[in-house]
């Protein structure tokens, strides 16, 4: 008992260490994006994230690798087994070295094919190449500092990575401030500022790592048979995340192709406030993930049940306590925000909310089958529904569809998406799909269901000025809290809480 409440403080501790890490970096995001919006223009804010995001989408491999490390190394943590965690941190820095140069390698030669296939103005070309070639270094390393982020989340010490996340976030405030006051090639000044931010920041990580935890010393030892089973992990990781920058590149130039840069820069307006509130949730999951791979090896599966039911449960609350405020007064806080709203900003926010409140369900599916390893039925039949979401879009678009049609159809796909990976899950563990269904996603529909009526009542009756926005806001999430503590807890988690 004593062990179990041992664990549940840890999550605890540090969902809270990451959420203050995240008011700040959510705080100093939105200010910092007015300031490099206005600064940019709405065009150069859009091919700065249309090649930004070429650049970065070869990093598909980052997060294969870094999954595959923080699965190994909390099953190690879990079997407490120390030389098995520094096999796991040499096996893994060995392919971080090897894909790394391959990366930048490839990354060089084929940017000028990239960058001439898009649509930018002839102006702006030259910004493009410096664009994409410093988020090509910044990539590189970031891969690299990869592994040893994955040994901060599997040790579960979450305050180094709360710091620097937000020595990182303030670092942006100062270059968005410098190309502000900049008088000519502003995209450039940007481009070569963020990458000398990353090199920085993954600096300090690396240097505090290779201090503090024994396994951080490379010996490029070759372990075969960790190398192998690595290897097929890894494999099966980067097929999945191939298709996911597939997919988020390919809508990025969809949209570029059939509607020009304006509507990759409301795109991306769309993303960081989305991305802001989202990290929310992904700090409970951040902090949950180890102790589900931990569970799973150390055989404790009602551990492992309770966490997965729990998981998407919570998240969903959560996001939804912190989203709801900022979908009824969408429109009121971007024009609050940004001085030049691109067009079709607000109408991209709603879905792109929509998406994440649904996505969340994945990921406690995604930890699931990490836990348990068999990832090959998993990855090509969660990535070929999640493939259609290209042509079946290219289509919509090419009829007359407006831009939105695209997200609805990501959110459609990803449903599907979610009840086929719970029917491959229920091939490897014991597990009822009726009572998770019941307990982890009916409570959620049940809270929304009442607390959205009202919430739209309070909304209509509270004027649309600054102060009426933090009153509403504190009203809903006041409204809002109350359903889910009431429908989505149980009486024993109330307890608990």
């Amino acid at each position: 008992m004593t062990s179990e409440i041992s664990k549940n403080t840890i999550i605890a501790k540090n969902t809270l260490l990451l959420s203050i890490r995240m008011l700040i970096v959510m705080f100093v995001t939105f200010f910092t994006s007015r300031v490099v919006l206005e600064a940019l223009g709405v065009t150069g804010y859009g091919v700065y994230s249309l090649i930004g995001g070429l650049a970065f989408s070869f990093g598909f491999f980052s997060s294969s690798l870094s999954n595959a490390t923080q699965r190994y190394l909390s099953f190690a943590h879990g079997h407490k087994n120390e030389n098995e965690v520094k096999a796991v941190f040499n096996a893994t820095a060995l392919f971080y070295i090897i894909l790394g140069g391959a990366i930048l390698s490839i990354g060089c030669i084929i940017g000028p094919w990239l960058i001439s296939s898009v649509t930018i103005p002839e102006s702006l070309v030259n910004s493009a190449y410096w664009i994409y070639y410093c988020g090509l270094v910044s990539l590189t390393v970031t891969l690299t500092a990869t592994m040893f982020d994955s040994v901060l989340i599997a040790r579960e010490n979450m305050k180094v990575y709360a710091y620097l996340s937000i020595f990182d976030v303030l670092g942006k405030l100062g270059i968005a401030y410098l190309i502000y006051i900049t008088t000519s090639s502003k995209l450039i000044a940007y481009a070569i500022s963020l990458m000398i931010l990353s090199i920085i920041v993954k600096g300090v990580m690396i240097y505090f790592c290779l201090n503090r935890y024994s396994e951080c010393h490379v010996k490029l030892h070759w372990d075969k048979k960790m190398v192998k089973e690595l290897g097929g992990f890894i494999g099966w990781n980067g097929f999945g995340t191939i298709i996911f920058t597939i997919n988020n590149q390919g809508l990025n130039l969809i949209l570029n192709f059939f509607f020009g840069p304006v509507v990759n820069a409301a795109r991306g307006v769309a993303n960081q406030v989305n991305g802001a509130i989202n990290n929310f949730s992904s700090n409970f999951l951040l902090a949950i993930s180890p102790q589900m791979m931990k569970s799973y090896a150390a055989n404790d599966m009602i551990k492992f049940h309770q966490l997965f039911n729990y998981c998407a449960r919570y998240s969903f609350a959560l996001l939804w306590i912190l989203f709801l405020p900022i979908i009824l007064r969408r429109e009121f806080i971007l024009h609050l925000w940004l001085k030049n709203v691109p067009d079709y900003t607000d109408i991209f926010l709603l879905w792109i909310i929509i998406y994440s409140l649904v996505d969340i369900y994945i990921n406690p599916q995604w930890f699931a089958i990490q836990a348990i390893g068999k990832l090959k039925m998993y990855m090509l039949a969660v990535n070929t529904i999640f493939l259609m979401v290209l042509p079946i879009s290219w289509m919509c678009l090419k009829i007359g569809m407006n831009p939105e049609a695209v997200f609805q159809i990501m959110v459609i796909d990803r449903i599907v998406a979610i009840i086929a990976s719970l029917f491959i899950i229920k091939k490897y563990i014991v597990f009822s799909i009726s009572n998770y269904i019941i307990h982890s996603v009916c409570p959620n529909i049940l809270a929304i269901t009442i607390s959205l009526p009202l919430s739209i009542i309070v909304n209509k009756l509270i004027p649309q000025s600054f102060c009426g926005l933090i009153l509403n806001s504190l009203v809903v999430m006041t409204v809002c809290f109350i359903c889910v503590w009431f429908i989505v807890f149980t009486h024993s988690e109330r307890r608990k809480i």
